[in-house]
């Protein structure tokens, strides 16, 4: 399953080394982070997470970054078509 994350992040220094060391530690069997973006001054992030659902990508983002930020989580569709 696709899911989208959109982060408001009130700490992006905290939100960053976070990120990464979760990143360096690795996923969990069963996750993936194919996209993940944010805007030049860190505050707001947006990430697209293979995972098996919407509750487990929030388990896991929460646990990793839910004091640096305020997350909204969406069940995705990815377009397949032409780039």
């Amino acid at each position: 399953m696709h899911v989208g994350v959109i982060h408001r992040i009130s700490d992006p220094e905290g939100f960053q080394q976070a990120e990464q060391q979760a990143i360096e530690a690795g996923l969990p069997e069963g996750f993936r982070l194919p996209v993940h973006a944010q805007t030049s001054d860190h505050t707001t992030g947006i990430c697209i997470w293979d995972g098996p659902s919407v509750d487990g990508v929030r388990d896991l983002v929460e646990s990793v970054v839910g004091k640096y930020s305020e997350n909204e989580y969406y069940e995705m569709e990815l377009d397949a078509g032409p780039v």
